[in-house]
């Protein structure tokens, strides 16, 4: 257990890595080990240090890019610099011309309540008194962030760490849920774990997101994911396709079915 705890310590001695929560580190461990059928105990030095490095490159997948630190992240939530805020997360400062769109689009749909897995820095962006905001994410610091918002703009929320490749039936019951820019990144092959988090996530609604242009800057040349468009079909679920210019949403509702 102490090899173990050194080796966790060890992984999340990379700024962008100290955040997560212990928890995630083991299942992402747990999960290696179990994929590679390997014992850490029986590695060379070698060895663990390139299991080290494709864990590490593994959670760098899960967790959103910053460029500051969460000192800097807690002054800018202080002086109410929200915008700067929102700049400081790769995904959020991508979509933060958009998020007004979000909120008209939530608003239409009269919710009282929004589960948002993987959250990132969305709630900041989108929480409001008019209803309850469960944030989820493997982010220790994001969430704290978050938790510290809501306090101060007395909004009635709650953040807890979850991983969603781990999902369960444990999760709140809420009118819609966000999964923004994630199913893309926990899917290892095909679609199982995808379609699994549709189907368990104990909402009518949901508003899932990809991205639209690569790493590079350059859009993809195939913006819509078919693949999830055939599921939802076959589940005979309704959804509704809205683009921005870097993200493309699907508007799912489960309670209303094809015929």
């Amino acid at each position: 257990m102490n090899e173990q705890k050194s080796f966790i310590e060890e992984i999340k001695n990379k700024p962008e890595l100290r955040g997560l929560d212990d928890q995630i580190v083991i299942s992402s461990i747990e999960d290696y080990k179990k994929r590679h059928k390997i014992d850490l105990q029986s590695l060379s030095q070698k060895e663990k240090k390139l299991v080290l490095k494709e864990i590490r490159a593994e959670l760098r997948k899960l967790t959103g890019q910053y460029q500051v630190s969460q000192k800097k992240r807690l002054e800018f939530l202080e002086q109410n610099k929200i915008r700067e805020l929102l700049e400081t997360h790769s995904s959020t400062a991508e979509r933060i011309n958009f998020y007004p769109k979000l909120k008209e689009i939530l608003s239409s749909l009269n919710v009282n309540s929004i589960l948002d897995l993987a959250c990132g820095l969305n709630p900041i962006a989108l929480s409001s008194k008019e209803f309850v905001y469960y944030a989820a994410d493997i982010q220790k610091q994001e969430l704290e962030l978050i938790n510290k918002f809501f306090e101060k703009n007395n909004i009635l929320g709650k953040v807890f760490v979850y991983d969603l490749r781990k999902i369960d039936s444990s999760l709140p019951k809420a009118d819609i849920c966000l999964l923004f820019k994630v199913l893309d990144i926990i899917e290892k092959k095909g679609h199982k774990l995808a379609t699994k988090i549709i189907a368990l996530v104990p909402c009518e609604k949901i508003l899932v997101s990809f991205p639209t242009m690569k790493l590079s800057g350059k859009p993809m040349s195939n913006k819509r994911r078919f693949w999830i468009e055939r599921m939802l079909n076959a589940s005979k679920y309704n959804f509704k396709v809205i683009e921005s210019s870097n993200e493309i949403f699907y508007l799912i509702n489960k309670t209303l079915a094809k015929e």
